[in-house]
């Protein structure tokens, strides 16, 4: 056995408000007497579906919240920080699923964010510069520019530079929460191999995921939570998916798929030539009533940019766009919306919620044009349509009135779901609909999806997963480098070695 640099033990956490403060009176417990430990260099994986209490519990270790009962151990003293300041200072680093970055300030001055040193009573920018610089080629990320704009990065670079900014913090434990969600197959392999590096380094890592397959590769341990409590904790040498999915939702789960809908025979859509680059191929592609249509693709290859253009916030540079028979020119947002075009993004919190709103508010989102009546808002309509999709969509809140940004992110997920179903679309847009979701989120995601083709609904989904873009799409369309290179219509013909070959 390696020596214990972390104990947590029997830590309780009752329901709290948006300052983490326990709410008076309160007898429902978020953890509900959890036990976890982390030796020196290992990976310790932690699962469990959304609302298990997962983040919670890292919260608690990472200074965001502190636990209402129960004990931490750091290297054997009694750890108590106040914020996530001292924990970082005393070797506790935390990567959030939701990035925290400044997109107004480049890549620099963000790994330096609150601890700008300065020369002579002024920042010393050039410091900044050359110490990131040194910090990118110390973590093999030597063709990343530390004057780049954050808001000019991809999901995934701006993920790269979370990591960077946390490991240059000289770490005891690093925190990683769903750190590979937005990274593509090359550049989850180059995080692997730094996690191996820091781990031979002594570094400790606890590691959140959802991805089952990833986790044999990387892990040396797993803790299971469910409904808040630590279920159990084994050796990923005894690893078993089935047996790890039972502890997780406390069931197995069959059928994980749901493809009841029957494709219709009427186009909603019908894209005809559109580049959505000066120098890119045009592109053809046409989704029928009822129908899932798959968009597979590396990361970059203009999945993305493709559902942006179609929905209007993306200038896209020739082409022609049929939408339910008829031209559509010039699309915007605003429009789409109307027309019964939505999109569902990939960063929820960037363009998909206002996480310091309350659940229902973010639900009306996309359809207060409907619900803006005399003037004014009609709450009471707001209310009633919130409450059927908070139950439709099983999303676990105490209260429409809370604010989203106290939910679990998979809870997130499902409110910025429900925000573009109350807009009642014709077609509905997914970019990666299931990202930081957990396994049994995900099913119920997947027969939601059946329900929306069901009724006639138009989807096009993009996932960089390829079990799920093969197990519920009817149509596979795979991008490369902006345009279309290849078309799947035989559901035999799906294979995933068959769509890693034309993304290549």
């Amino acid at each position: 056995m390696m020596a214990k640099i972390l104990e947590m033990k029997n830590i309780t956490k009752y329901i709290f408000d948006e300052y983490g403060k326990k709410i008076a009176g309160t007898t429902v417990k978020i953890l509900d007497r959890v036990n976890f430990d982390l030796e020196h260099g290992e990976v310790h994986v932690l699962m469990g579906e959304n609302g298990a209490g997962k983040s919670t519990l890292m919260k608690v270790l990472g200074g965001n919240i502190a636990a209402d009962e129960g004990a931490i151990t750091l290297d054997g003293s009694a750890y108590s920080v106040k914020g996530p300041k001292e924990a970082r200072e005393k070797g506790v680093a935390f990567i959030h699923q939701e990035l925290n970055l400044c997109l107004n300030l480049d890549i620099a001055h963000n790994i330096f964010l609150g601890r700008e040193p300065v020369r002579r009573g002024f920042v010393d920018h050039q410091y900044i510069y050359q110490k990131s610089r040194e910090y990118l080629d110390e973590f093999g990320f030597r063709e990343i520019d530390p004057k780049t704009m954050i808001r000019d990065l991809s999901t995934a670079r701006q993920q790269v530079v979370e990591i960077v900014k946390a490991l240059s913090y000289q770490s005891k434990i690093l925190i990683m929460d769903e750190p590979t969600a937005s990274l593509t197959a090359s550049e989850i392999n180059h995080l692997f191999d730094l996690i191996r590096k820091l781990k031979a380094n002594g570094v400790s890592i606890i590691y959140i995921s959802h991805r089952m397959d990833e986790l044999q590769e990387i892990g040396d341990r797993l803790t299971v939570l469910r409904d808040g409590q630590s279920i159990q904790t084994i050796s990923m040498r005894e690893f078993d998916q089935d047996k790890v999915v039972k502890l997780m939702v406390g069931r197995t789960i069959s059928n994980m798929y749901t493809c009841t809908h029957t494709v219709g025979a009427e186009d909603v859509i019908e894209v005809e030539g559109l580049r959505i680059g000066p120098n890119t191929e045009p592109i053809d592609l046409h989704i029928r009533k009822g129908e899932i249509v798959g968009m597979g693709g590396l990361v970059g290859s203009g999945r993305s940019e493709l559902a942006r253009s179609i929905f209007g916030v993306r200038t896209y540079f020739g082409g022609k766009i049929v939408y339910k028979g008829q031209t559509y020119t010039a699309p915007t947002a605003g429009r789409s919306i109307k027309q019964g075009i939505a999109y569902l993004s990939e960063d929820r919190k960037i363009d998909g919620l206002i996480i310091d709103k309350d659940i229902k508010e973010n639900i009306s989102l996309a359809s207060l044009y409907r619900l803006f009546q005399n003037h004014m808002v009609n709450k009471k309509l707001e209310r009633q349509e919130a409450a059927a999709k908070i139950e439709e969509l099983n999303v676990i809140c105490r209260s429409m009135d809370q604010p989203v940004s106290t939910l679990s992110g998979g809870n997130q997920q499902k409110v910025l779901f429900a925000k573009w179903l109350e807009s009642k679309p014709d077609l509905l847009i997914l970019d990666e609909p299931t990202r930081g979701i957990d396994v049994n989120a995900k099913a119920e995601i997947y027969e939601i999806m059946d329900g929306i083709a069901k009724q006639g609904v138009a989807i096009m989904m993009i996932s960089s997963e390829l079990p799920e873009l093969i197990g519920m799409s009817d149509r596979i369309y795979v991008m490369k480098k902006g345009s279309i290179s290849l078309e799947i219509e035989d559901k035999c013909q799906m294979t995933q070695e068959r769509i890693l070959e034309s993304t290549l």
